[in-house]
């Protein structure tokens, strides 16, 4: 079985379901015992209907002073400039490894369980276990952006609009977060189709899941993306649409429905970095795609296998 998922991690991923109890199936990550949880609404009775029986591990931090969110934007502003401040317009850009450059100004509440990292050293043996979980999330989230964005040059359009209003041409800054509403909704839903591959959480309280007793120490392992892809929780789930997440349309959606970082992190910086991030390029700059379909890849985090773009500058 190894060699058939070191191939293609992301079929293993998706065939989890057909093996084991309806719903659930055991695996074996090294010595420890992993029960997948497969079906959506034993996702959703984990991560939604009865979550205080499990633990995420996540360690949320405090959120930052309003002092700290000025310095912070300030630095992702700057940051992401110097990013950029070597791209040439007309010229062909590799977007993953352009955007694997940025160095994220958070620091959580993103982390790699010890289970996953072992799962990911065994079965996936081409990817980065060294990076840091949260600078390839930051990555790949950006280069899925901008792959997205030029999919859908409605939105694209609606974005640039926005930027060009609120900024008129200048930098971010901490006051302008609360005005980039259309920018923070396209993160949502980037992150919505594109989150983190797998997340863990950890039994507390004895429960039955599945048809399995389960004791408190036994370890869980889910696929957010069966849970984000959820008819029952999204209307037309596989649809790029940013405006699901205006506050009349999402206001109905329970609380760990929406688990992009593995934890229920709403107010978590990094939505913040994100925003300013993606407004910070798209303020100058326009990315064209290329011939070629993009096909998601493993690399820690699920990200484009090959994404060529252009890069044009923008006139504001």
């Amino acid at each position: 079985m190894e060699a058939a998922v070191a191939g293609d991690p992301l079929g293993f991923l998706g065939s989890l379901a057909a093996g084991g109890r309806p719903g659930m199936t055991e695996l074996y990550i090294g010595p420890r015992l992993v029960h997948a949880v497969t079906a959506p609404e034993l996702v959703r009775s984990v991560l939604i209907t009865d979550p205080k029986r499990y633990d995420s591990g996540a360690d949320r931090g405090r959120r930052p002073t309003e002092g700290d969110l000025t310095g912070r934007v300030a630095t992702v502003a700057e940051r992401t400039r110097r990013l950029t401040e070597h791209w040439r317009p007309g010229a062909e850009l590799d977007v993953n490894s352009a955007m694997a450059r940025y160095e994220p100004v958070d620091r959580g509440p993103i982390s790699c369980p010890s289970t996953i990292t072992l799962l990911m050293q065994r079965f996936f043996p081409t990817t980065e276990p060294g990076r840091g979980c949260l600078a390839a999330l930051v990555a790949a989230t950006l280069a899925w952006t901008w792959h997205e964005l030029a999919s859908h040059p409605h939105a694209l359009a609606r974005l640039h609009a926005e930027v060009d209003t609120v900024l008129a041409g200048r930098r971010v800054t901490a006051t302008d977060v609360a005005n980039l509403r259309y920018t923070r909704r396209v993160v949502s839903e980037v992150v919505r189709l594109h989150p983190v591959l797998l997340v863990m959480r950890t039994v507390v309280k004895p429960v039955r899941l599945g048809g399995i007793r389960l004791a408190p120490g036994a370890e869980l392992l889910l696929r957010p993306h069966s849970l984000h892809r959820d008819a029952e929780l999204y209307e037309n789930p596989d649809a790029f649409d940013p405006d699901r997440w205006r506050a009349d349309r999402c206001a109905h959606l329970p609380r760990g429905a929406f688990v992009p970082f593995g934890c229920d992190d709403r107010g978590a910086f990094l939505w913040t970095e994100l925003t300013v991030a993606v407004a910070t390029i798209a303020a100058r700059w326009q990315l064209l795609p290329t011939l070629g379909r993009v096909r998601p890849s493993i690399a820690v985090v699920e990200r484009p296998d090959r994404l060529v773009m252009v890069s044009q500058q923008r006139g504001v």
